[in-house]
């Protein structure tokens, strides 16, 4: 019998084209041409002598301020995924690494986005002299801080409680560390950080309006980015509703349509990563991903991906075992002796890291002079008011660039206030400026020099910071009650979660600010509790944390366990406590580590609400960051942001990390 082969080029791909295309590539055109004009947005020259950037109300700008919006959303989602495939990883696979990054991204999360924006905005705009570049990349910073600390711990989580077969598998077919982390890690985690990627697009809505809006040194006036943040903001600030309204359709609109263009496709293409040994009968689906799927462009670029990727020379598995899937029961001298001297290197730069925060918060002395504790330097020019500071320094007191007034300089205009002027004494009657009813008496106190902060602002902070915990802890569990039930009967129905994939994107992206207005009007009109009613407002955006991770966790349970569960007859609690909460319970941990530090970040944006000229401030570690947040990082933003950390690291450190370590030793699936 004669055997025939065929040609080799019947073999080869070939470039064709499908009807499909048809609407693939106007959309791939339309995308280039979008992505070109939001560049050139945010390419405009911008230097001291441009005028301060304003945004209109008009709401035929709203397109376009949404297309620069999302261009800026969407730079910071790629540098969180690059930044979190980098960091997570590398706390995931060095156990030195870990004791360092986990903490660190524990005090990152809790830091709120103005205090980012206080040490970046001056450094971005030197990196961008003369170009609005500067003022977007402080922007696309901010929104990356609030997007970043969600996927890396998902995919730190997914690592370290990869189950064990699969590791076996990887070692027996002896998998370098390169093939193991594309082959093995990324699909294994991608469920899980596809979900929390849309959960942080949509928290970075929650703070859009704090990163468009920014304060420079120098400038009078905050400068507003082109954007819906900066819109909302302004409609806010002249408390036009109808904006207000304009705004939130807006919204909606951006979310649909990035929800079907981009996150439904990514979930539906996600769905073969499951790890399950039986299909679910019902898998998410798109439309989107069907077309790609079928389109002869999308088809032939992908051919040509993997012709490249299959070109990269890589280097054979030898004849050597792969690396062991335990680690070595006890570690080497050599092993031992690095550990001591890495531990020791981390224990010194921390030290380093808090003499020199401490020499920066309270100056050389620390606060303390001759023994004696030295008393506050207050702030006389106490709104921060531009007409105030012009005043004083009419009058030859010291003024800095943030409009901020010490009581120090105060004292050295005036001979420590034995020679108030008229003039001065004019001033100091203001009912807007915070000065001292016996100026002499307050001058002759010994007190910190200007700018810094005493102890006694330390204990007033560490009491604001404890009103602020018990907000967020009494909420992260009214949200849990909340949320899991529901987050477990939406994750069981996938045709039920593509239906509310979108509701709960725009849920969860909604700006809390768009809401401020019923609470300020509510609570300034009936006299309501404070504590009750705009209390709430920070959970607002951190429970859908917990609602993601939950319907991540429950889509991702394999369907053999599902089936199991059904066979042995379990019902009510027993299915819960057997199946439910040991198959969520890592990806809750990870949404309730979430949830907590963004609580503490939305803090900043809910103790202190306005509407039009009323402004109601809650008592509050955040209402304390927000006040002193004027355009540049000083020592009180830095008192805040540390007390914050603390709080934060320590609450991790007691609860969240123990629960990480329960996930990672008892509800993982080997």
């Amino acid at each position: 019998m004669r055997v025939t082969f065929p040609d080799a080029g019947v073999l080869r791909p070939r470039f064709r084209l499908t009807p499909w295309d048809l609407v693939v590539v106007p959309l791939v055109i339309v995308a280039i041409l979008l992505l070109t004009v939001a560049f050139q947005g945010a390419s405009q020259p911008f230097d001291e002598t441009t005028p301060d950037l304003i945004v209109s109300l008009n709401p035929a700008n709203l397109p376009y301020y949404g297309l620069r919006t999302v261009f800026r959303m969407f730079l910071a989602v790629l540098l969180s995924l690059l930044f979190t495939f980098t960091v997570a990883t590398l706390a995931a696979r060095s156990r030195r690494a870990e004791i360092v990054i986990i903490p660190v991204l524990d005090f990152l999360q809790s830091l709120p986005i103005l205090g980012f924006l206080t040490v970046t905005t001056a450094i971005f705009l030197g990196m961008f002299r003369g170009s609005l570049l500067g003022l977007e990349a402080a922007s696309i910073f901010a929104i990356f801080t609030s997007q970043v600390w969600n996927m890396a711990f998902s995919f730190y989580h997914s690592l370290i409680t990869t189950p064990r077969e699969l590791r076996e598998a990887a070692a027996v077919l002896r998998l370098s560390p390169w093939k193991k982390f594309w082959k093995l890690e990324v699909p294994f985690a991608m469920p899980g950080l596809i979900w929390n990627t849309m959960m942080s697009v949509s928290g970075g809505w929650f703070f859009v309006v704090a990163s468009e809006v920014i304060s420079v040194v120098g400038r009078d006036n905050d400068q507003y980015l082109p954007g819906v943040g900066s819109y909302i903001a302004l409609a806010i600030e002249q408390a036009d509703i109808t904006a207000m309204v304009y705004a939130g359709l807006t919204l909606l609109m951006i979310i649909l349509i990035y929800d079907q263009l981009i996150f439904r496709p990514i979930v539906a293409w996600s769905e073969k990563f499951k790890f399950e040994q039986s299909e679910a009968q019902e898998v998410a689906q798109s439309w989107m991903l069907r077309l790609l799927q079928r389109s002869g462009i999308a088809s032939s670029l992908g051919t040509l991906g993997t012709a490249i990727r299959q070109s990269i020379p890589v280097r054979p598995a030898g004849d050597h075992p792969g690396p062991r899937v335990e680690p070595q029961p006890s570690p080497r001298p050599i092993d031992r002796a690095i550990d001591r001297i890495w531990y020791a290197l981390v224990i010194a730069a921390a030290l380093w890291a808090v003499w020199f925060l401490a020499t920066y918060m309270f100056g050389p002395g620390l606060g303390f002079d001759n023994g004696r504790v030295l008393a506050a330097n207050p702030n006389v020019n106490t709104d921060l008011n531009p007409e105030i500071a012009r005043r004083f320094a009419a009058v030859g007191v010291t003024v800095n660039p943030d409009h901020t007034v010490w009581l120090s300089d105060v004292c050295a205009a005036t001979a420590g206030g034995t020679r108030v002027s008229a003039e001065m004494a004019e001033v100091l009657r203001d009912e807007r400026v915070g000065a001292p009813g016996d100026l002499a008496a307050a001058c002759a106190t010994p007190m910190v020099p200007a700018g810094k902060v005493s102890w006694s602002e330390v204990l007033e902070c560490l009491w604001l910071g404890l009103l602020t915990t018990m907000r967020v802890i009494i909420w992260i569990g009214i949200s849990t009650l909340v949320w899991t039930p529901i987050g477990v009967w939406i994750g069981l129905r996938p045709r039920v979660a593509q239906f509310v994939q979108p509701l709960a994107q725009f849920a969860a992206a909604f700006p809390a600010n768009l809401l401020f207005p019923i609470a300020v009007v509510l609570i300034s009109t009936y006299a309501l509790p404070q504590n009750l009613f705009q209390a709430p407002l920070m959970i607002l955006g951190a429970q859908w944390y917990i609602l993601f991770n939950v319907i991540a966790g429950t889509s991702s349970i394999p369907n053999d366990l599902k089936e199991a569960a059904r066979v042995l007859g379990l019902r009510g609690w027993a299915w819960w406590r057997k199946l439910i909460i040991p198959a969520i319970f890592p990806a809750f941990v990870t949404g309730g580590i979430t949830a907590s530090g963004g609580s503490w970040n939305a803090s900043i944006v809910s103790e202190v609400v306005s509407w039009g000229a009323t402004t109601l401030t809650l008592t509050g570690l955040g209402a304390y960051i927000a006040y002193w947040s004027t355009g540049e990082f000083n020592p009180h933003v830095g008192l805040g942001m540390l007390v914050m950390g603390m709080l934060v690291l320590a609450f991790n450190r007691l609860f969240w990390r123990r629960l990480y370590a329960l996930a990672e030793t008892r509800f993982r699936l080997d």
